[in-house]
């Protein structure tokens, strides 16, 4: 979709949009993460995440092809969606689709061991048990820019994570 140049939206209509985007961010605890292979093979997957500092922090382990993808330079995108059980219309469900670039954190780091904090106060148990196996590494992944549907005829482009003008047309 591209802008038509007609009016710009209101102000106070983005900052409304804004809100649901963030609401739909604060209520998710998983994502859909697509990468792609040196062949263009794309591979799909979903991760556990949390919030930090304008950023997705996801626990990985370099076993997963996405994983592998990542650290060869793979180009990213990752999505958020609304439950289908509060979904008033399957067809208009909301969804946030980002490009995002990643970095891997050493496992050893003051950044790492505040993510595992968080990652232990959102997932529990498990999280100390994914620490201890070598193969699990934090990484970080931070929003470029995409795409939030909040239902019909709802599109919006973003900058990182703000919302910056309506689709149309």
């Amino acid at each position: 979709m591209k802008s038509t140049g007609q009016r710009p939206e209101a102000p106070e209509s983005l900052t409304l949009v804004q809100k649901q985007l963030e609401h739909l961010l604060s209520t998710r605890q998983s994502l859909v993460l697509a990468t792609h292979d040196v062949h263009g093979e794309c591979e799909l997957g979903t991760a556990p995440f949390v919030w930090d500092d304008g950023l997705f922090a996801l626990l990985l382990s370099g076993l997963a092809p996405h994983t592998r993808h990542i650290e060869a330079g793979s180009s990213l995108k990752i999505m958020l969606l609304e439950d289908e059980v509060h979904a008033r219309q399957a067809f208009a469900r909301q969804r946030l689709v980002l490009n995002c670039s990643a970095s891997r954190l050493e496992r050893e780091s003051e950044q790492s061991d505040k993510l595992f904090g968080l990652f232990a106060q959102r997932f529990g148990s498990i999280v100390p048990l994914l620490r201890g196996l070598g193969d699990f590494h934090v990484y970080v992944f931070k929003p470029q820019g995409g795409r939030f549907v909040a239902g019909f005829g709802k599109a919006y482009r973003l900058e990182g994570l703000q919302v910056l003008e309506h689709l149309r047309g």
